[in-house]
């Protein structure tokens, strides 16, 4: 960017270029290199402590980089003050002055600007998130759910290259969190700015993100639109964090044609190799971990099972445990070979329901397992209670 440019006003894709951050000896964030494409909802995803809060507040100016480089189009804003970069945030305590009206907190920016005729920026803010006719009400007055929508439009109305989210629905109940991960995405798309979403909720990610980088260890393990790291997951800490997978260890028995056989304690199973994560050893032998998600199996009463079965792969076991969600049903059946698998059955008829020490058998299309490396933590990614309430 020209020299006397106000930086400010820069624009465009957002990059962060070699950025690490380090505290004492821990390594927060290690360097980190993406692009986020203007104008897009981007997700940072990860458990606490991964790396996506401190990388955030580099982005924000509240945090010292140790090394790397941030730069908004041309402008690099690495040095800069937090009032000096064209970034806002909004913190999931939304941080909404008690004392002002809604109309006041929304222009509180604008005010500290040196605009002076602020009515039109303002109000034509609060129709876009709906909250208009309480323009005049205070903060106290408004739903949890309302003060997050004002924290949005105060940071909205400065029209920022960059808006940031730190956790921003954490404390909304989840009927409330789900509404606004839909209010977010519409009004993201409304206004046309760049949205940086730091959260550990993988749902929220998946709802409103174009683009979900993962991240662990100060690292991003895995980074695309949510389909597909839902879809292939490319490591088991993916696989376990994002939704629920069962991963099993296998070896190869061969790969035929452009096909992978596998081989476990109870049975073989075929994939395509466009299922193979590229990290895969494929050789004889080689060790491996194969996945499928819950909700892709189709589990049935043995007696009542086709041979061979009309997906493909299969294993037989008991219902060991079932859980009743409502819309469908969570299964633990355990193989004669060792393995628990989880399955998730929609619930079409109370009379379907399976009980335990059922025999049965589960069976899945080859194309929606996939094959990690055997050399990953097969419990990599899952969270513990301690995690989930932290």
């Amino acid at each position: 960017m020209a020299k006397g440019t106000d930086v400010t006003k820069a624009v465009g894709d957002l990059y962060i270029e070699r950025l690490t951050k380090r505290f004492g000896d821990f390594v927060a964030v290690d360097d980190l290199t993406l692009r986020v494409p203007q104008g897009s909802f981007f997700a940072l995803l990860g458990p606490s402590g991964c790396g996506k809060t401190t990388t955030l507040r580099m982005v924000a100016g509240l945090e010292e980089p140790t090394a790397g480089r941030i730069r908004i189009g041309d402008a690099d804003i690495a040095g800069l003050k937090p009032y000096q970069r064209p970034v806002n945030t909004v913190f999931q305590n939304y941080a909404l002055f008690p004392h002002m009206d809604i109309f006041e907190n929304v222009a509180f920016g604008l005010r500290r600007r040196g605009i002076k005729d602020v009515s039109a920026q303002v109000m034509e803010t609060l129709e876009l998130i709906e909250l208009a006719g309480a323009a005049k009400r205070k903060p106290a007055q408004l739903s949890g759910g309302q003060q997050q929508r004002v924290a949005l439009a105060r940071a909205i109305v400065n029209r920022p290259a960059v808006l940031l989210l730190d956790e921003p629905l954490g404390a909304l109940d989840l009927k409330l969190r789900r509404q606004m991960q839909l209010e977010l995405k519409r009004i993201q798309t409304e206004v046309g700015l760049t949205f940086i979403h730091v959260t550990h909720d993988q749902e929220e990610a998946m709802t409103m993100a174009d683009t979900v980088a993962v991240m662990n260890n100060g690292l991003i393990e895995q980074m695309g639109p949510p389909t597909e790291l839902y879809e292939s997951p490319r490591t088991a800490f993916v696989a376990n964090f994002l939704g629920q997978s069962n991963l099993f260890p296998a070896a190869v028995l061969e790969v035929d044609g452009e096909d992978i056989v596998l081989e476990d304690a109870d049975g073989t199973f075929r994939m395509p190799m466009s299922r193979v994560a590229d990290t895969v050893a494929t050789q004889r032998g080689a060790r491996v971990l194969v996945g499928v998600r819950p909700e892709k199996i189709h589990i049935e009463r043995l007696r009542e099972a086709h041979e061979p079965p009309a997906d493909g792969n299969f294993v037989d076991g008991r219902v060991r445990s079932s859980s009743f969600l409502g819309v469908s049903t969570q299964y633990e059946v355990a193989t004669p070979g060792g393995e628990l698998i989880d399955v998730f059955a929609q619930n079409l008829s109370a009379r379907d329901m399976l009980a335990e020490g059922d025999p049965v058998r589960l069976s899945w299309a080859p194309r929606h397992g996939f094959v990690l490396s055997g050399s990953e933590d097969i419990n990599a990614g899952v969270e513990t209670v301690d995690e989930e309430a932290s």
